[in-house]
C-alpha cells in the first residue's frame, strides 16, 4: 500500500514463512571450521559411493519369501532409507531379488528379465528354494537353485528369510561393490559337505563340470518366442453325440435311490453308487448329467479333478483296481443360501476321451485343460485342449502315477 506517495511492505508477522530460512546443523558446524566447507575426493570414490548407496532393486518374488520382501520396503524396515528402491522394470534396476520358488518354466523369464538388465548388475538368492530349491528341488517342474543359470552374489538362507535379513544381505553386498571397485575381491568358505549335499542336477555356473553348451542352451531358451511352441495337441470328437442317449439300463443288484439326487443319477446311468465316493456315471451320459443338474439350479461348476490308477492300485469295486484307468471327479453347486453339492466321477480307460462340459460350463475350458495338461486325460470336442500349467513342449504328463518325480529337464535342471 501506498502512503505520502511511497510504498510499505506489510508488517511480516510470526506466521509468515517469509523470514524462515533452513540451515543445515551439519552444515553450519562444516563452515564453522576453516576449510571444511570444502571436500576433495576422486572421481572414482564419488561414483563408487553413488552406486553403492542408490542399489535399485527389480524384485522377482514368486513364493512366500517375496511376502518379507515387501515388507522390508514397508515403514518398519525400510529399504528406501539405504537408497535402495523398488523398480517395475529391469532396465532402470541394478539389483535381482528372487525371492522364492523359479520353476522351469518360470527359469527362462527370470533369465531373460536378467539379460535386460544393464551392467553393472548383481543377483540376490533370497531364501531357501532360490538357494538350492530347498524341499523341492528334487520334483520336476524346480529349478536347483537360481545359480544353476544366475550369477549370484549374495546368498540369503532361511525359510523364509525376515525382511532384517534382507537388509543384512543388501550391507554385505554394498560391501561386495566397494571391494570390487577396489579391486579386491571377498574370499569365499567352501563347504565341501554342503555342496555335495545340495549337488543339483544342472551344474552351478561356478562349477567346472558346467558344459559351456549349457549356458548356450539356456540363453536359446530364455530369448524363444511363444511362437516356437511345439505342435498343440487337437481336440477330436464332439459332444453333440451326449444329447441322444439311449435309456438308461437298471441297476442291478443295488438299492433303490434313497433322494431324488441319487434318482437323476440312476436315470442318467449311474454304475455304480459307492458308499465312500461319489456315483459312478457312463462316460457317454455325464454331459447330458450335468445339463440335467444345471436346469434344476446346479448353476457353479466347483471342480474337475483326475486322479490315475496303475494296475492292481484303485478304488475297490467294480473290478476298478484290476486294470490300470483314470477316474475324472466332477461337482456342480446351487447359487444362494442353503447350498447344495452335486458330485459324480467317471471312469476312463487308458487312451478313452471324454466328452467336454465347455458347451455346458464356460468354467470347464480352462479345468479340463489341467487334467490334459497334468494326467493326460483327454476331452473330446474341447476347443483348445493344450498345456496350461506346463511348458508347451514338456514331454509327459507329471502327475501320472508311472511319473518320475524326479525327472531330468535340460537345461534347466
Amino acid at each position: 500500500m501506498a502512503i505520502d506517495g511511497k510504498i510499505s511492505l506489510p508488517v511480516v508477522g510470526p506466521g509468515d514463512e517469509r523470514e524462515r530460512t533452513y540451515e543445515h546443523p551439519l552444515y553450519k558446524q562444516l563452515l564453522s571450521v576453516p576449510g571444511l566447507s570444502l571436500g576433495v575426493t576422486s572421481l572414482d570414490a564419488l561414483l563408487t559411493w553413488g552406486l553403492r548407496n542408490s542399489l535399485w532393486v527389480f524384485p522377482m518374488a514368486t513364493s512366500c519369501c517375496g511376502i518379507e520382501l515387501m515388507a522390508a520396503a514397508a515403514s518398519r524396515v525400510d529399504l528406501d532409507r539405504m537408497g535402495t528402491i523398488v523398480r517395475a522394470t529391469p532396465r532402470q534396476a541394478d539389483v535381482m531379488v528372487v525371492a522364492g520358488t523359479i520353476t522351469v518354466k518360470m527359469a527362462p523369464r527370470v533369465k531373460k528379465l536378467w539379460d535386460q538388465m544393464p551392467e553393472p548388475k548383481w543377483a540376490i538368492a533370497m531364501g531357501s528354494c532360490a538357494i538350492s530349491g530347498d524341499f523341492y528341488r528334487d520334483l520336476y517342474p524346480v529349478v536347483p537353485g537360481i545359480d544353476t543359470f544366475l550369477p549370484v552374489d549374495v546368498y540369503i538362507p532361511g525359510c523364509p528369510p525376515n525382511p532384517e535379513a534382507l537388509m543384512h544381505g543388501l550391507l554385505r553386498l554394498q560391501e561386495k561393490v566397494r571391494l570390487q571397485r577396489l579391486g579386491q575381491f571377498a574370499t569365499p568358505e567352501p563347504r565341501p559337505a554342503l555342496l555335495a549335499s545340495t549337488k543339483p542336477s544342472i551344474p552351478r555356473l561356478n562349477d567346472p563340470e558346467r558344459e559351456a553348451e549349457t549356458n548356450e542352451q539356456q540363453t536359446a531358451d530364455a530369448m524363444k518366442t511363444a511362437d516356437s511352441a511345439v505342435e498343440r495337441p487337437e481336440a477330436t470328437g464332439s459332444s453333440a453325440a451326449s444329447e441322444a442317449l439311449s435309456p438308461a439300463p437298471a441297476l442291478e443288484g443295488t438299492t433303490p435311490p434313497a433322494s431324488w439326487l441319487e434318482s437323476l443319477f440312476a436315470a442318467h446311468g449311474a454304475l455304480a453308487f459307492p458308499k465312500d465316493a461319489p456315483p459312478l456315471i457312463s462316460a457317454d451320459r455325464h454331459v447330458a448329467l450335468a445339463r440335467a443338474l444345471q436346469e434344476r439350479g446346479y448353476k457353479q461348476l466347483v471342480y474337475i479333478a483326475a486322479s490315475h490308477w496303475l494296475a492292481g492300485r484303485g478304488r475297490a469295486g467294480a473290478d476298478a483296481s484290476e486294470t490300470e484307468h483314470f477316474e475324472v471327479a466332477f461337482a456342480l453347486r446351487t447359487v444362494g443360501r442353503a447350498s447344495q453339492l452335486a458330485s459324480w466321477s467317471v471312469r476312463l480307460e487308458p487312451g478313452q476321451s471324454l466328452p467336454t462340459l465347455t458347451e455346458v460350463f464356460a468354467g470347464a475350458d480352462w479345468q479340463e485343460r489341467e487334467q490334459w495338461d497334468l494326467l493326460g486325460v483327454k476331452f473330446s470336442g474341447h476347443p483348445d485342449l493344450r498345456r496350461i500349467m506346463m511348458p508347451d513342449d514338456w514331454e509327459g504328463h507329471p502327475l501320472r502315477k508311472d511319473y518320475a518325480a524326479d525327472t531330468h529337464r535340460a537345461p534347466w535342471r
